[in-house]
């Protein structure tokens, strides 16, 4: 097998970043497949982008344009990097799904066109208008065969299972006869709509944290959460959230700390001041910081939007972590909860981490992989995929 050549795939004979413009056959609407870089946009599809954002199908935070156009520009450093958009007649974006080629292993290096998410974009579902799942699998399948390049499958991950978007994959993937391979199988902590904890578990872990509280009151006051009022700057709560990355413990989302280089940082710390800044101006961000006294102990941040939430980032001051003002804080959150209309609320936390009774429930995640091409192409794709024992599984395998 050829070595993987990003260049080969990225380019035209002439060098020039290649504009694949493609109208698929067999659909019930003319829709076009492009796929493009993302940087440079012009204005009237960035409106598009927005306009899509309005009218997809909710769940993905992390895929709406508000987020991920600062994700690309911040973290989008491959080469290979294209927004594979599916364009309705009109011009209108039905669907969109940042690609990058990589190599999916399954006993074999076997290159693919993959979704691309930052690490910290805990969902890497497409943006697509609500009701056109299908449709949109079907133009960028239907393109990807036409055109692969040298890839040989297609693969897109940390999808939720019960999704309408992973669902419309795994139909499309069963009428035209093609194997679905799992590439991921793993549970997050959640809270789902009207879900109760264990309150045996939970009274456990309240008299615990109950004896750090009061620990920590007695050494510097008492303790509170205070939440980041929307309508005021949100640029002071973001200085100290900074600040308090920087003489203590981060995290990449509610509770799972950073790890990765001074260039990553750098990428992520750009992506979490524009993120917060564009979603605090839109309502999805919510901004907390728990206090003790008059001292700031610890900050974290997440989304609601369209009955979903999201865990995002923490940080504490390391000198009180003995008391553990992470824990104080997320409890803290997750009884704000109860406050609104009834969610989904995904942590974001570590794959298959144990369970939390402040978090009594699990969202079962996966990623999934297609053969691409021919006929002949697909099988090998399918016989290089099945070294790996979870191939064998079906979508029902992923708990």
């Amino acid at each position: 097998m050829r070595p993987l050549d990003h260049r080969t795939f990225a380019l035209s004979p002439t060098g020039r970043p290649p504009l694949r413009v493609y109208t698929s056959p067999g659909l019930a609407v003319p829709v076009r497949v492009e796929l493009r870089r993302p940087a440079n946009m012009p204005l009237p599809d960035r409106r598009r982008w927005a306009e899509l954002t309005a009218r997809a199908q909710p769940g993905n935070i992390f895929a709406q344009d508000w987020f991920m156009e600062p994700a690309l520009r911040h973290c989008g450093t491959q080469g290979s990097l294209r927004l594979a958009i599916v364009r309705q007649a009109s011009g209108a974006w039905l669907g969109v799904l940042p690609l990058t080629l990589a190599r999916a292993t399954a006993g074999h290096p076997v290159p693919t066109w993959q979704g691309w998410h930052a690490a910290d974009q805990f969902l890497g579902t497409p943006l697509v208008q609500a009701g056109a799942e299908k449709t949109f699998w079907q133009a960028l399948l239907a393109h990807l065969d036409q055109r692969p390049g040298l890839a040989l499958g297609f693969g897109c991950g940390t999808l939720p299972v019960a999704d309408p978007i992973t669902l419309a994959l795994a139909t499309l993937c069963a009428e035209q006869g093609r194997k679905l391979h799992v590439t991921q199988c793993f549970t997050r902590r959640a809270r789902l709509p009207a879900s109760r904890p264990d309150a045996k578990a939970l009274r456990k872990l309240d008299q615990r944290l109950d004896t750090l509280e009061a620990r920590l009151t007695g050494e510097f006051g008492p303790v509170a959460m205070v939440l980041h009022d929307r309508d005021a700057d949100c640029e002071p709560w973001l200085a100290a959230f900074q600040a308090l990355e920087r003489a203590g413990w981060k995290g990449r989302s509610a509770l799972r700390p950073s790890r990765g280089g001074a260039a990553r940082g750098s990428a992520t710390a750009g992506l979490l001041r524009d993120v917060l800044r564009l979603g605090h101006r839109n309502g999805t961000v919510r901004l907390a910081s728990l206090i003790a006294g008059e001292q700031i102990v610890a900050m974290t941040s997440w989304f609601i939007a369209d009955g979903y939430g999201y865990g995002f980032k923490m940080a504490y001051d390391k000198a009180w972590r003995a008391h553990a003002p992470g824990r104080l804080l997320m409890r803290r959150v997750a009884r704000s909860l109860d406050t609104e209309a009834p969610l989904l609320f995904d942590t974001c936390t570590d794959p298959d981490a144990p369970g939390d009774p402040l978090w009594p429930d699990r969202r079962a995640l996966g990623g999934f992989a297609v053969g691409i091409g021919g006929p002949t192409r697909r099988r090998v794709f399918d016989t290089l995929m099945a070294v790996d024992a979870r191939s064998a599984m079906g979508l029902a395998g992923c708990p």
